[in-house]
């Protein structure tokens, strides 16, 4: 097709839709008008407006090589384990997943609605923005939320873990359960409000329950539910505290060896199997979802096998 009469200039890692809609309204067309002239043009395209099955006519409409959105650059993909790094955690081009479509800081894109699929959170530490889900809003503890943005897209990101991968999701519900139990607060929240209240929180504590050590306490079948309970409501705590020397204690506090625990103190007697076991109110709040909890912390560590050839499977952004 030829090229439109106003392009657009993309940015790295937009989507296929994302660029799409921008030339729309650059050309003062309507969604389905241009999809229309794209049918006539190439065959076998549905009838809905879907710009992600013709990612190479969006490309040539906007002056740019038709296979524009098959580039991948490796590094906004999360990191996996998988046999083409020996087993350890890298961006490895084939087994690699890339982060769920996310829109950009409306100040990045210069006031434009644009979504990317790149290495970032919710947050723009640039200019101090909560811009999820289209959102531009300020923030009134950036700090605590660039420090979040960094551990995210830093520690966790080489984990595995993004925001849609589940850890983040899942954390801000313990957290809210944490504050309707501490703050007797009991107004409902949408896992969006919960994202935006709690995502500091929700990320230390992701970032606790995915350390070694953590991971060795959740992986370990033979000590029941009661004791991961009672670390995750410790762990809690901890975070809602703001004390980073009191979260660094409960990995001390947690030690487990086959089917024999140990609480608190290195020298402490150990409590064996059968031996009833304290966890507090948060911990028995938590107690029914310990199941989930381990599934959804100890995800990212599975191993992945290699996904199709890119000739086998669509472009990256469909």
């Amino acid at each position: 097709m030829r090229v439109l009469p106003a392009t657009v200039s993309p940015f790295p890692g937009e989507t296929v839709r994302s660029l799409y809609n921008r030339l729309v309204e650059r050309n003062s067309l309507t969604a389905g008008e241009l999809w229309t002239a794209i049918r006539k043009s190439k065959q076998g395209l549905p009838l809905r407006t879907t710009p992600e099955a013709a990612p190479e006519v969006v490309a040539q409409l906007d002056d740019l090589p038709a296979n524009w959105f098959d580039r991948d650059d490796t590094t906004n993909r999360l990191f996996s384990r998988c046999i083409h790094n020996n087993w350890a955690h890298a961006q490895c081009a084939r087994c690699s997943a890339l982060p769920k479509p996310a829109t950009m800081c409306r100040r990045c894109s210069s006031g434009m609605n644009v979504e990317v699929q790149s290495r970032a959170g919710a947050f723009c530490a640039r200019h101090k923005r909560w811009h999820y889900d289209g959102r531009d809003e300020a923030i009134g503890f950036p700090v605590a939320y660039a420090r979040a943005e960094r551990c995210l897209t830093g520690t966790l990101w080489g984990r595995g873990i993004g925001l849609d991968t589940g850890e983040i999701e899942l954390a801000c519900e313990i957290i809210s359960t944490y504050r309707e139990f501490v703050d007797r607060d009991n107004s409902t929240r949408s896992a969006d409000q919960r994202l935006r209240d709690f995502y500091p929180d929700a990320v230390e504590l992701s970032a606790f329950l995915t350390a070694p050590s953590a991971q060795a306490f959740l992986r370990n079948r033979q000590i029941g539910h009661l004791p991961v309970a009672a670390m995750v409501g410790a762990a809690v705590t901890a975070v809602a505290s703001r004390s980073r020397h009191r979260l660094s204690s409960v990995h001390e506090m947690f030690q487990a060896s086959g089917r024999e625990l140990r609480l608190g103190d290195p020298v402490a007697k150990p409590l064996r199997h059968g031996r009833s076991l304290e966890i507090g109110e948060l911990g028995g709040l938590v107690r029914d979802s310990v199941p989930r909890i381990r599934a959804v912390f100890l995800r990212h560590d599975d191993a992945r096998r290699p996904l199709p050839t890119l000739r086998d499977q669509p472009p990256r952004h469909r």
